[in-house]
């Protein structure tokens, strides 16, 4: 058996996303911090990764990360110790929504209403 040097911890995974972890309510996965956790989790279980991380490195909307039972304030950055669980809650729908979407749209929307041809 492989040991890894840094740190194996248990990710529990809620019901919305067991579908992505191939029905596990829970899998180990290591690393130094709660992203890194996550990353190594989305290494194994690909649909995992594009449910739960943004590709800006983000959390998906609608979690909340605990780690050994309370909220994580300070997110994925978070250093991880041996043995720890780390608990995904699905808090409404999980979604990476992209910052600024609606605005841009709107935004690239109003200047073709202003363009007047044969002034």
């Amino acid at each position: 058996m492989l040991m890894s040097e840094y740190p194996v911890v248990s990710v529990h995974i809620p019901p919305a996303l067991q579908a992505s972890t191939g029905g596990h309510e829970a899998v180990m996965a290591s690393g130094e911090t709660v992203g890194e956790v996550l990353c190594a989790v989305g290494h194994t279980y690909p649909a995992f990764a594009r449910q739960v991380l943004c590709g800006d490195g983000r959390l998906a909307d609608g979690l909340c990360v605990y780690l050994g039972g309370l909220p994580l304030g300070s997110g994925l950055p978070t250093p991880v110790e041996a043995d720890a669980v780390i608990s995904l809650v699905a808090t409404g729908e999980v979604v990476c929504a992209v910052p600024g979407t609606e605005a841009a749209r709107r935004t690239a929307a109003a200047p073709a209403a202003a363009i007047s041809i044969g002034d």
